[in-house]
């Protein structure tokens, strides 16, 4: 029977279809719902979600007791899931042409077919059984906003949980707790659903324990804790479940310490598919235990493919890996097919994310696993690193910011600032941290969205600093007013032969007039460099996926950069560069008392399919070359051997990059830049860093404007990691006054915040040097009692005393540790 639906008003986005008459109740037999559309539409029916129809999902069952008014929510547009291409041309054209759709006025209501035979549908024990997950990836942001991504998550989620209360072993998992956000606020009622079958484990959110699949390169470690807080507590509190899996498919490589912070979070398992993208070499292990820096273990897995059916190719891969087969479709696609989802039984048996790396645990105590004591490096995408620096750069500067105001609002509690005030204040600044949180997304930090997604992180980026400028100031109208503190004076450059000479009590730089850096000395000591700070310019025309991928040839094709004027200004040396239709001012500046050159540099980019990058050659062999990562550090052969090794030529690097000679070293400080190359050859080292590129897919404009880089270079004869953070922290220009403090150089504080539930102040430190020692760390305010806590701020089991308002605890080499410090 035909059903003839009648347009009602919608929302801008949606076209709201009704039918002209009520489905009719029937006693006797269940009926299907065939509808056809290219872009997504929501069934419902007297007001209740039953289903979800897209491309690949054209039929919805009802049972016999479902009747009333059908409603359809069609999407006017949406781009498909499947097909798409990894740059612009024609089939990007087409796509986009064919996104827009006009709904079609009608629906056939049908006799369902039979109830397929339970005995004969389901063989007792398939041929090597496989472990079977319903899944469907969808990215937050990328060809489509959050807004157009939560509508996918909507139909999608309606139509896994009609396949769930359909079919009663059926598992599906989503990873996301920002989709499951998505879906509770636009239907809370529907949400109940989702909720009663992820308490029963078979919407399966065991491995949602990030807010979103982030980056996890380009974030801070603490941006990555707050990550796992908020995803964590999100479930518990409204799904009803702990997640214990960080499960990230897609997003684009891994730092070495994130097994750290897994940890800490009290996550215990760790899988991602996008390792099988590498482009030099292949990862040895489908499964395998990941150890961080402080010895802190995950059990992790690389699995080989992240959507599809029972294909005979992705069936055998997943039996001789044994590999969890994941069943799905995704970026609304609808998740598995009700085919697949049938056929299930002659392959294997549904199973949680969780119930899988429960039984990986139980095997690997008669066959352990092999360790994994790295980064786990994607070999591709190595263009994000770089890609949309606006972006990268507004994120930085909140991730500061947010810190900087937690220690205020710490303060603030501190001093008894009433309830109400900081109850907001913590509300607020929670909001800030979910908009940058969102924003971290892995398609969308890194550069690689459309321009209507970066239209709406730069208003909720506004947004967000507003929330947390507008907490900072309150918070320090409420303690005692501070003397300014004094700025430390300029040293002037003076002229020298061909160039000009910053010297200082620590150190001695020479910049010739073209603003290369060619003298670079502690005081005393041997010259460090041979050439630096010297921009280059390349063309940069990657094969494919233009904002992802940095082709390693583009060195081969060097484009003309020059130097045009050289001055003396306000006490700094500025360097006039021309490039293309670019200009370019670099500043060198240098403050008595600080131990780094530092390097401003402003650029009008007007380049297209260009990178730009400052390079550095050093006078020496480095033993050995360090890398910032996200609370911690990451070593990287200076001399690459192997392929794995020589596929690293544009690796992520966090506020820092060190090369070390036997005695002493450099080195190059950076606020919001993320790619460093690095290599060595007849005695000289090389590090490069890239600041700017010009792609023009999916974004046609990235970066395209005005930009201001900050850089530092730090020669030194001795300097611990510990040492090297806390002059980063200088670098940066934060201006909180310190709460927690300790004399010793290799206790870093990376955190003081109130703590989320307003029971006392969490401050958080981890060890930098790499050797276990004696926590003696003390506190500024009055305190009456410190106990450890995880980074949901849960109490711990940790041996630790508190005394005179000092915490005195163990702290092991590369450990971050976390306590609850309840005030007097």
């Amino acid at each position: 029977m035909k059903y003839r639906l009648l347009a009602a008003p919608g929302d801008g986005e949606i076209s709201v279809l009704r039918s002209a008459e009520a489905l009719g109740h029937r006693a006797d037999r269940a009926r299907s719902v065939r509808y056809r559309t290219r872009t997504g539409a929501l069934l419902r029916v007297a007001g209740v979600v039953r289903g979800a129809f897209d491309a690949r999902h054209e039929t919805v069952t009802l049972g016999p007791h479902v009747h009333g008014e059908v409603a359809l929510e069609v999407e006017r547009r949406s781009v498909p899931s499947s097909g798409l291409p990894s740059g612009d041309g024609l089939r990007w054209r087409l796509i986009l042409a064919r996104a827009a759709q006009r709904p079609q006025l009608s629906l056939d209501v049908v006799s369902a077919p039979p109830e397929r035979d339970a005995v004969s549908a389901r063989p007792l024990r398939p041929p090597r059984p496989l472990a079977l997950m319903g899944h469907s990836h969808l990215d937050v942001a990328w060809l489509w906003t959050y807004e157009e991504a939560a509508r996918k998550a909507q139909r999608t989620f309606a139509t896994a949980v009609r396949q769930l209360e359909r079919e009663p072993a059926f598992v599906f998992s989503q990873s996301q707790p920002q989709l499951y956000a998505f879906v509770a606020e636009r239907d809370p009622a529907f949400f109940e659903r989702v909720r009663t079958l992820a308490r029963a484990g078979r919407f399966d959110a065991s491995g949602a324990a990030m807010w979103v699949e982030p980056d996890c390169n380009l974030p801070a470690g603490e941006s990555l804790l707050r990550q796992l807080a908020r995803g964590i507590r999100w479930m518990e509190e409204h799904a009803g479940v702990t997640p214990s899996v960080a499960w990230l498919p897609d997003s684009f490589g891994f730092p070495n310490t994130l097994p750290t912070l897994l940890a800490h979070a009290g996550i215990e398992a760790f899988a991602t598919t996008k390792l099988a993208w590498n482009d030099t070499t292949r990862f040895p292990y489908a499964r395998f235990a990941w150890d961080g820096p402080d010895g802190s273990r995950v059990l992790a897995a690389q699995i080989d493919s992240i959507q599809g059916g029972f294909a005979r190719k992705r069936v055998a891969a997943a039996r001789k890996r044994g590999d969890l087969l994941l069943i799905g479709y995704g970026d609304g696609g609808g998740g598995a097919d009700d085919a697949d989802v049938a056929s299930a039984p002659a392959y294997g048996s549904w199973t949680r994310l969780a119930d899988w790396f429960a039984r990986m645990r139980a095997n690997a105590q008669s066959e352990p696993l092999s360790v994994w004591r790295d980064e786990l490096y994607l070999q591709t995408h190595r263009g994000t690193l770089t890609t949309h620096h606006d972006v990268k750069a507004r994120h930085a500067v909140l991730e500061r910011a947010l810190g900087e105001a937690e220690t205020t609002l710490a303060w603030a509690l501190a001093l008894h600032a009433t309830p109400y005030f900081l109850d907001e204040a913590r509300r607020q600044l929670a909001r800030a941290w979910e908009i940058v949180l969102r924003a971290e997304f892995h398609d969308v930090l890194p550069g690689t969205a459309i321009p209507a997604v970066y239209a709406d992180v730069a208003r909720e980026f506004d947004e967000a600093e507003a929330l947390v400028a507008h907490v900072a100031e309150s918070a320090r109208s409420v303690l005692p007013r501070a003397g300014a503190r004094p700025e430390p004076p300029a040293l002037e450059p003076r002229a020298a032969a061909g160039g000009f000479v910053f010297e200082s009590e620590s150190f001695l730089a020479r910049v010739r007039e073209d603003g290369v850096l060619v003298e670079l000395r502690v005081a005393g000591g041997p010259n460090l460099v041979r050439r630096a700070a010297r921009f280059a310019l390349y063309a940069d025309h990657p094969k494919r996926y233009d904002a992802w991928n940095l082709d390693r040839s583009y060195r081969r094709r060097p484009l003309r950069l020059r130097a045009t004027g050289c001055e003396v200004v306000d006490g700094a040396l500025e360097v006039r560069y021309a490039f293309g239709d670019s200009l370019a001012v670099a500043r060198y500046s240098a403050n008595a008392g600080e131990p780094y050159l530092r390097l401003d540099i402003a650029v009008d980019w007007r380049e297209r399919h260009a990178i730009l990058r400052v390079e550095n050659e050093l006078r020496f062999a480095a033993k050995r070359l360090r890398f910032g990562s996200p609370h911690g550090t990451v070593e990287r052969t200076p001399a690459p051997r192997t392929r794995a090794e020589r596929a690293k030529f544009e690796a992520p690097g966090q506020r820092f990059a060190r090369a070390d000679d036997t005695d002493g070293g450099v080195a190059v400080l950076a606020l919001d830049t993320y790619g460093w190359s690095a290599g060595r050859a007849r005695g000289v080292t090389h590090v490069g860093h890239s600041l700017l590129r010009g792609t023009t897919w999916p974004d046609p404009d990235a970066d395209r404007g005005s930009h201001a880089f900050a850089l530092g270079f730090v020669p030194f004869a001795t300097l611990s990691a510990g040492e090297l953070e806390r002059v980063w922290q200088r670098f940066t220009g934060d201006g909180a006054v310190p709460m927690f403090t300790s004399d010793d150089p290799a206790v870093l504080v990376v955190a003081t915040k109130p703590a989320d539930d307003g029971d006392g102040i969490v401050v958080r430190v981890r060890e930098c040097d790499g050797s276990g020692r004696d926590l003696a760390l003390r506190c500024g305010a009055r305190a009456r009692e410190a106990v450890s806590v995880d980074a949901l701020e849960r109490p711990l089991r940790r041996n630790l005393a508190f005394e005179e308002g000092t915490i005195r605890a163990r702290l092991e080499a590369y450990e971050i540790r976390s306590f609850r410090v309840r005030l007097a």
